[in-house]
């Protein structure tokens, strides 16, 4: 019996930043090429479109396990396994090490990092029963270095790294391959048009007590750049569309022998050896010389 080739993605029905643009189009583009894929989300009604389009939908909330489970045991018992889990689901917390609730980082690691563990956790027997299987970890190029005011969401990338290259060494014996994306920022992805747009938890309020205050307007002023998606200007050219993101992890499925990692874009390729060869004082000196700083 040939090994499952069922496509369960993850975070497809958020309705903005990474998650949802690119794992609707990889949903698309792996339907259209003959792929039975599980789109999921945790909202169905965020899924209709893929649905009309004959996608099978799941309810899936990555914090919620019975969920999760339900997911895995329908695709085990209509294709004998999970063949590709594409861990898309994720969101972008925006909160200074400081002031963001410790509530608040919780959920950030619930999301990010917990419940992509444990969905990875549910379909490993099945991979392994069949003795094939891909796990694509949906990392970024923040997941390489931090930056003022997204450190917790930053942290979670840095924690899939390491996730990534423990499993991938793992479950090699068993014919399961794992693979770590990194895009460069994707134009349109989780872009705040407002402070109010930043989710700010209450002690993070952007207001003329917060010592951060004006840290966030220039926060939003700077991402203007990706906003820009369909003639991008400046940093704007060399970001990202989500069709881009969704080709190369439909390679990363379909190859006999994927890489290690897939950097996507040319921020990306650049900056890891960047940093090496400026140093740490030099490369801080870039951080805050190219990215918003309180």
């Amino acid at each position: 019996m040939d090994p499952s080739r069922a496509v369960l993605i993850t975070g497809v029905s958020s309705l903005s930043g990474l998650s949802s643009g690119t794992g609707r189009t990889l949903a698309l583009r792996l339907h259209r090429a003959g792929w039975p894929v599980y789109a999921s989300g945790r909202s169905l009604d965020g899924l209709k479109d893929l649905a009309q389009e004959g996608i099978t939908t799941l309810r899936v909330d990555v914090t919620d396990e019975e969920s999760m489970a339900a997911a895995v045991e329908r695709i085990t018992a209509e294709h004998g396994a999970v063949g590709v889990l594409i861990n898309n689901a994720a969101y972008s917390l925006n909160g200074t090490i400081e002031q963001t609730p410790m509530d608040d980082v919780r959920r950030q690691f619930e999301t990010n990092v917990y419940g992509l563990s444990r969905m990875t956790q549910l379909v490993l027997p099945g991979m392994r029963r069949q003795r094939a299987g891909r796990i694509v970890i949906m990392s970024s190029i923040f997941g390489l270095f931090a930056t003022p005011g997204r450190g917790y969401y930053e942290a979670t990338k840095h924690a899939l790294e390491a996730i990534g290259d423990s499993l991938r060494l793992e479950v090699a014996r068993f014919g399961i391959k794992v693979v770590i994306v990194e895009p460069s920022p994707i134009l349109g992805a989780f872009v705040p048009t407002t402070v109010g747009d930043l989710g700010l938890a209450p002690g993070s309020a952007a207001g003329d007590d917060d010592p951060y205050g004006d840290f966030w307007e220039r926060f939003v002023v700077w991402h203007g750049a990706y906003r820009e998606v369909e003639h991008p200007k400046g940093r704007g050219r060399l970001s990202l569309r989500s069709g881009d993101v969704a080709a190369v992890i439909e390679k990363a499925i379909t190859v006999p022998r994927p890489r290690i990692r897939y950097r996507i874009g040319i921020p990306v390729r650049l900056l890891r050896p960047q940093r090496v060869l400026f140093g740490e004082r030099a490369w801080e000196k870039f951080i805050t010389t190219f990215f918003p700083t309180p």
